[in-house]
């Protein structure tokens, strides 16, 4: 079975499971508000022709995510992510002037352990989508954009419960993701958009360490 079919599957099966204990407890359900902010550290290729790092760089990436818990173990919800990256070393590190930046969305699904202890682990898997996008010299006169999936993501983490309603901790995610489309624009030229060749496409990861606030609306 493939990444792209196991974690959906693995949500599917986590949320079919999970449907007795929300039964049981519906004093446990409601929204959630996230707000994160996190270090996204890049590792595999882009292309066949270029690695995730030399093509965007490290990123600042702060998210925001809003999750409906069916209990006060389980949770599925979506995300939005925007990083800042800093951009190839070659084009951005002498004071050349570019842009960088790595969209993510998508939805996870999370397991809380001990959501009434003061020390609370939780889990999490997750597919999305992910856009990155490189603009270099003037007005972003060369400007190229990757986009594809987010193939599957886990991420762990450990939330202090400062109150029933607010909980803040750190916590890490990684994310496999293949880029299927790229567009290109030089100059004054108008964008040109093709998707890539299926000899052309790698797989890619991001690596991101965090820290999370998480209120119960």
């Amino acid at each position: 079975m493939t990444a792209r079919r196991f974690i959906p599957s693995l949500m599917l099966l986590l949320c079919l499971g999970a449907l007795p204990a929300a039964a049981q407890e519906p004093s446990g359900s409601g929204l959630a508000l996230g707000v994160r902010a996190a270090l996204g550290i890049p590792a595999g290729d882009a292309t066949q022709a270029q690695s995730l790092k030399d093509t965007f760089g490290s990123s600042v990436a702060p998210q925001v995510d809003l999750s409906y818990f069916f209990s006060r173990q389980l949770s599925l919800g979506a995300y939005f992510q925007y990083g800042i990256a800093s951009g190839p070393d070659d084009q951005c590190s002498n004071g050349g002037s570019c842009s960088s930046k790595v969209l993510r969305f998508g939805i996870d699904l999370d397991y809380h352990f001990r959501p009434d202890g003061f020390i609370a682990p939780w889990v999490g898997v997750g597919v999305g989508y992910e856009i990155g996008t490189l603009g270099v010299g003037e007005d972003d006169s060369f400007r190229l954009k990757l986009q594809g999936y987010d193939l599957g993501h886990a991420h762990f983490g450990v939330d202090l419960q400062l109150t029933r309603s607010l909980a803040v901790g750190p916590y890490i995610s990684a994310s496999l993701g293949q880029y299927s489309k790229n567009s290109l624009r030089l100059g004054g030229a108008a964008e040109i958009s093709a998707d890539i060749a299926s000899d052309q496409k790698k797989l890619h990861v991001w690596i991101q360490p965090g820290v999370r606030v998480q209120f119960r609306l």
